[in-house]
């Protein structure tokens, strides 16, 4: 046996308390949002944005103003909670560890009433805002419902 078979024969031996050990979860996967609705791309050059939110509730409800995704998203709350809430009535409430796949093109808003963190991941176009608020007149609000 020469230097080089006893090396590797060494590193094989010692590898399992080397090499840490990896995992991989999908959290979300699809191609509706939470309420059932196709997830479309825009045109025009890629853009993607990763977004930490954070809001200091403590314990008084906080709303998000009602606005409108006209690109594909996906958030993850890392801690607290969500109530995401259509201007149809419609409504889910999302947890510390839930991922959901976001509405888009309809107006909504989010209401927060603890502490919360989301990581968000817009698939956006060049130049297209991630959102937009109902009140602001946006040239995108006719795809909005």
């Amino acid at each position: 046996m020469n230097i080089y078979s006893i090396l590797f024969v060494g590193l094989i031996a010692f590898q399992p308390a080397l090499a840490a050990p990896v995992s991989s979860e999908i959290l979300a996967k699809g191609s509706q949002s939470w309420d059932g609705a196709p997830i479309e791309y825009r045109q025009g050059p890629a853009e993607l944005t990763v977004q930490r939110i954070r809001v200091s509730a403590g314990g008084e409800a906080v709303a998000l103003p009602i606005h409108c995704h006209t690109i594909p998203l996906a958030a993850y709350v890392t801690q607290g909670s969500v109530r995401v809430v259509k201007t149809s009535g419609e409504e889910r409430i999302f947890k510390s560890g839930d991922a959901f796949i976001e509405v888009m093109n309809q107006w909504h808003k989010g209401i927060f009433v603890e502490d919360t963190e989301l990581i968000v991941v817009y698939a956006g176009a060049k130049d297209v805002p991630i959102s937009f608020k109902q009140d602001e007149g946006s040239p995108l609000a006719a795809s909005c419902n």
